[in-house]
């Protein structure tokens, strides 16, 4: 048998402040429409975070359809500092917004080292637009900007 390690096994338990150093961001987007290339902004990921999970919470914004398609990902706040935008990072097309519902994305964690936003981006337009809510719950750790 072997044992394989983490690279930084030894340095991830890093001294915490009296709180500790755990995160969560969350915000809230209630899109008009479900036109195809439309995006939608629901949370700004501060710089510094490593991000280990994102929880979409949605209404049915599809009330006759489930094709309702949308790939998730992230754009920096300000392009000209980067980093490089990545719309499906989190999730390629996803029909998730056809029906309530609660989604835990999987992903390898990824540390901003600037502001970035969460973007759904529409890859196939609803069948019957209706107008709801969608929560983007990020969670990691705020390990500073280097």
């Amino acid at each position: 048998m072997a044992t394989f390690s983490a690279p930084d096994l030894n340095s991830k338990a890093m001294p915490m402040g009296n709180y500790g150093n755990a995160a969560v961001v969350y915000g809230t987007a209630t899109p008009s429409s479900g036109v195809a290339g439309s995006i939608y902004r629901p949370v700004r990921i501060p710089a510094g975070m490593s991000v280990t999970a994102l929880r979409i919470v949605n209404d049915d914004l599809d009330t006759s359809g489930t094709t309702f398609a949308v790939k998730i990902g992230y754009t920096p706040v300000d392009a000209g500092q980067g980093p490089v935008e990545d719309d499906d990072y989190f999730s390629a097309a996803t029909t998730i917004l056809s029906g309530v519902g609660l989604t835990d994305l999987r992903f390898q964690p990824i540390k901003f080292e600037k502001d970035v936003y969460v973007i759904l981006t529409v890859t196939a337009p609803a069948t019957a637009f209706a107008s709801g809510n969608i929560t983007a719950i990020v969670t990691g750790e705020a390990t500073g900007i280097k």
